[in-house]
C-alpha cells in the first residue's frame, strides 16, 4: 500500500502532509525539546516541498501554496521563532489543520 501511494506526487504529498499534520498534533503534549527542533525540520521541508507540488499544480491553488510557504517560514530551523508554548500550541494546530486540508484536497487539484 505505501509503495503504490509514493508512486505518485499526489500520493507522497498526501503521505507527506499527513505524517507532518500528526506530529504537529502530537506536539501539543509534553516532549522533549528535541522533539519541536525536529518539528521545526520536518515542518519546514515538509511546508517547502507540499506547497512546491500545490504550486505547480495551477494558479487556482497559489493560496494554499503560499499558506504551506508561510508555514515553511515559521517553522524554519535556521532562523528560529521563539514564541510562548501556548502560542506555538495555536500555531501547531493551525498547521496540523493546513497539512491535514492539503493531504485532503491534493489529490483532486489540478484533475
Amino acid at each position: 500500500m505505501l509503495k503504490n501511494m509514493l508512486s505518485t506526487s499526489a500520493g507522497t504529498v498526501r503521505l507527506i502532509a499527513i505524517v507532518t499534520a500528526v506530529a504537529m498534533l502530537l506536539a501539543i503534549a509534553p516532549w522533549p525539546y528535541g522533539y519541536y527542533q525536529l518539528l521545526r525540520v520536518v515542518g519546514f521541508f515538509a511546508g517547502a516541498y507540499c506547497g512546491a507540488m500545490v504550486w505547480r499544480s495551477g494558479p487556482e491553488n497559489h493560496n494554499l501554496a503560499w499558506a504551506l510557504f508561510a508555514a515553511a517560514l515559521v517553522f524554519n530551523p535556521f532562523m528560529p521563532v521563539y514564541l510562548p508554548r501556548e502560542v506555538w500550541a495555536v500555531i501547531d494546530v493551525a498547521a496540523a489543520g493546513l497539512f491535514a486540508f492539503t493531504a485532503y484536497r491534493y489529490p483532486s487539484i489540478g484533475r
